[in-house]
């Protein structure tokens, strides 16, 4: 009896020996299986170095360096015209002529009165030498010479107006009347000229952006207009002046313009290069969070999760530039940093 109750009492260690073997795999299974599975999928680069431009972006129209509406200053009908819409002009050069008929006339009655008034003090002086008139009469002579001279050269001033010119070089856009077309001072506007041997864009910058006009280095534009290029400029003038409604300083971008392929009226981008940094470590923009105590990236390191304070500097093309905080050596998580915490298990995805 003995020696049944011996054998009973044996297998029930056993069995208990070999659940207890089972339960311990089980659960050391489940519980490795639950923490593969707590493991959050990732995906994680290196930090760039690359040129961080520190630059004020800014859009606007370009304007000719130049531009004139080309008036009438004598009344009278459009007798010739000698330049049209696109022509290319020089300076002085003879654009239109208006109806100087009358203008003429003018000129014609204005000299001769002044070639008579100058006579009369001729003979009056003469007699005032040999003292057979008086003072007086001299200094009417003279006086009556002096108002027809200056009529005359009125008149003759007068005259030229008939004949338009080009105040400056450059190009004619618009022509507004007709050969025939009655000219006078309320409608005398003939022409709009512009100089667009080089162009200006002007921006406004925000106050607190002043300080930062002085380092300015260069401009860079680009339009809709021309895809693919770029156009070096330079700041030619600032206003040094606020505008109390925009709190903004109005600034001149000036660019050179030789081949005439940016046209007046074009919509243009204006980068305003402040500094430029080379070797600059960068990171995705969306690799960088944020919290209550400053900004912070995941560093990956034997498949656990680091969160590492860092410093940022500005945004380029998705790109942010890190100051502090990492060297460049670390593998950061870019995709699915959202999920995971400090001390976490992770996932790497190829």
């Amino acid at each position: 009896m003995k020696k049944i109750l011996k054998y009973i009492v044996f297998g029930i260690v056993i069995l208990g020996v070999g659940g207890l073997a089972s339960y311990r795999l089980i659960v050391g299974k489940t519980a490795s299986d639950n923490r593969r599975q707590n493991a959050q999928l990732v995906r994680m680069e290196k930090p760039k170095r690359e040129v961080i431009t520190y630059k004020l972006t800014f859009n606007g129209d370009v304007l000719a360096i130049r531009q004139a509406g080309i008036f009438s200053k004598v009344s009278g009908n459009l007798e010739r015209l000698y330049a049209d819409m696109g022509a290319k002009v020089r300076q002085n050069q003879l654009l239109a002529v208006i109806d100087s008929t009358e203008l003429f006339q003018q000129v014609q009655q204005t000299s001769a009165t002044f070639s008579n008034a100058r006579m009369i003090y001729q003979r009056t002086m003469q007699l005032f030498s040999q003292s057979l008139v008086s003072k007086q009469d001299a200094d009417n002579a003279e006086a009556t010479m002096k108002v027809s001279r200056a009529n005359y050269e009125a008149a003759a001033t007068k005259l030229s107006y008939a004949r338009i010119t080009a105040p400056f070089p450059g190009y004619i856009t618009r022509r507004f009347l007709d050969v025939g077309s009655l000219v006078n001072l309320n409608n005398s506007v003939l022409f709009t000229l512009m100089d667009i041997d080089s162009v200006k864009i002007i921006v406004n910058v925000l106050e607190k952006n002043i300080p930062l006009v002085a380092k300015i280095k260069r401009a860079i534009i680009t339009f809709d207009a021309l895809p693919g290029k770029e156009y070096g400029g330079f700041v030619a003038n600032a206003s040094q002046a606020i505008d109390l409604s925009t709190r903004t300083m109005a600034i001149e971008v000036r660019i050179m313009n030789n081949d005439y392929s940016i046209k007046p009226g074009m919509f243009a981008s204006v980068s305003l290069i402040i500094d430029e940094k080379p070797n600059s470590l960068t990171l995705p923009t969306m690799a960088v969070l944020h919290d209550e105590a400053g900004d912070y990236v995941y560093v990956v390191e034997n498949n656990i999760a680091k969160r590492v304070r860092v410093q940022i500097g500005i945004e380029q093309d998705s790109r942010t530039e890190i100051l502090s905080g990492i060297t460049g050596s670390e593998d950061i998580i870019t995709t699915g940093q959202q999920f995971v915490k400090e001390g976490g298990s992770v996932s790497v995805q190829p």
